[in-house]
């Protein structure tokens, strides 16, 4: 029963975000600015895109993680990006989850509720052919924008922790008052 009503939850929320899209296109059509339904509809079509290219990763944890995300947390606003040709990440699935899990919950639990809060995530896969063999990898960029109360040695001690304990190394990449950047690569067998 308890899957039904998990599904029946996602519907809803599904069904309440196209219902939100459709008032911006009623409303932009009422005011006659077609440029702005043009670039609603694009925007849409992207996300769906990135939406549907995360779900056939072979992370389902992860896809249900980031897809849903949004319904629940109102201190930031997540959007997702997944480049290049994608590979399987099913043999990193765990260490992908807890990795994005303790990231995004950090960046929410530390987000000023007084400022717009957004975290893009972008998921880049790349190939490359050496003398050594071919390579296949997905670099993780998180490329948060909004004010995080902490700084950037408390960041240091999250990333370090997390090394620890999920075995996932992640670097720090850009901070100052309203940007941190944070990467790491997982390699695909």
């Amino acid at each position: 029963m308890t899957k039904q009503w998990e599904l029946i939850d996602a519907l809803r929320h599904t069904r309440h975000d196209w219902l939100n899209v459709i008032q911006l296109i009623k409303g932009n059509l009422a005011l006659k600015r077609y440029d702005r339904i043009e670039q609603i509809i694009e925007e849409v079509t992207a996300q769906s895109l990135n939406e549907s290219k995360l779900s056939v990763m072979g992370t389902p944890d992860v896809a249900a993680f980031l897809l849903t995300y949004n319904w629940e947390c109102t201190k930031m606003k997540i959007d997702v990006d997944v480049i290049g040709e994608i590979q399987s990440l099913k043999a990193n699935e765990d260490k992908l989850y807890r990795t994005c899990q303790t990231i995004i919950n950090q960046m929410a639990e530390l987000s000023s509720s007084s400022s717009e809060n957004h975290l893009l995530i972008t998921f880049l896969f790349t190939h490359t052919e050496e003398e050594s063999g071919n390579h296949n990898n997905c670099q993780l960029t998180f490329d948060y924008q909004g004010i995080l109360q902490m700084n950037k040695e408390e960041w240091r001690q999250i990333l370090k922790s997390l090394e620890l304990e999920v075995d996932v190394k992640v670097d720090l990449i850009e901070w100052n008052e309203h940007e941190c950047v944070l990467q790491t690569t997982f390699t695909i067998n």
